[in-house]
């Protein structure tokens, strides 16, 4: 019988093959260390630049967590929202989930509006109070949610996170740039404020990685301010 994280495998494969058909793979020269069991790969095109999809397997002794981070970030004269994603999961449930079409301007409100009703009815998001990093950047309507079991709260994920991907790209690819348009300082906001995420130091040198390895890929690779 397939478990939770095999399930989860799926989401990160689903994403995988939507940006290989939607974007341009490229090699990131700041993603220079190779950590056991991380994957990270990388896209860009004309309207969005840089999506990064990680993954993280299971390894180590006692280890049994799985993890899925996505961001994607569009160009600086494209007047759509950032979208990020994160799951961890263990065989039995999904621990977290956070999703959000986070905003760069006052004006992409089609862009919240469509998520609002795509999340509406899933029976476990649940209420919850952000801390004061997220509340700067991600909006009332994000899916923050923890023990997400197995069967139709999974299900209704699954299909949440691929609806929300492609009507996103479907979105995105409908617009056209804007030369008076520059969104830069706000998605520098948005990496910075993620990066006042205790948790996301905490849970990244859990994995046994070095407090200097951390910073450069918390920094150059995870969320870079340009």
């Amino acid at each position: 019988m397939r478990n939770l994280i095999d399930e989860c495998r799926d989401v990160a494969q689903t994403l995988k093959s939507v940006f290989d058909l939607e974007m341009e793979s490229y090699i990131n020269d700041k993603h220079t260390h190779e950590f056991d069991g991380w994957s990270d790969w990388f896209w860009r095109s004309d309207k969005i630049r840089k999506a990064h999809l990680k993954t993280i397997e299971p390894a180590g002794k006692n280890r049994k967590q799985w993890l899925l981070h996505m961001n994607i970030f569009p160009d600086a004269d494209i007047d759509a929202p950032v979208f990020g994603l994160d799951i961890v999961a263990t065989p039995n449930k999904i621990s977290g989930v956070f999703c959000d079409f986070s905003p760069t301007t006052d004006t992409q409100d089609e862009f919240l509006d469509l998520f609002k009703e795509i999340t509406k009815t899933l029976e476990w998001k649940r209420e919850r109070e952000l801390p004061p990093w997220a509340q700067e950047i991600f909006t009332e309507e994000m899916i923050a949610a923890g023990s997400v079991r197995q069967g139709p709260e999974t299900d209704q994920l699954i299909l949440a996170v691929g609806i929300l991907t492609k009507t996103y790209f479907n979105m995105i690819n409908q617009l056209k740039p804007d030369p008076e348009l520059n969104t830069i300082q706000a998605q520098n906001k948005y990496c910075f404020f993620q990066k006042q995420n205790k948790m996301l130091h905490s849970s990244i040198l859990a994995w046994g990685i070095s407090e200097e390895d951390k910073d450069d890929y918390v920094n150059d690779v995870l969320f870079e301010e340009i």
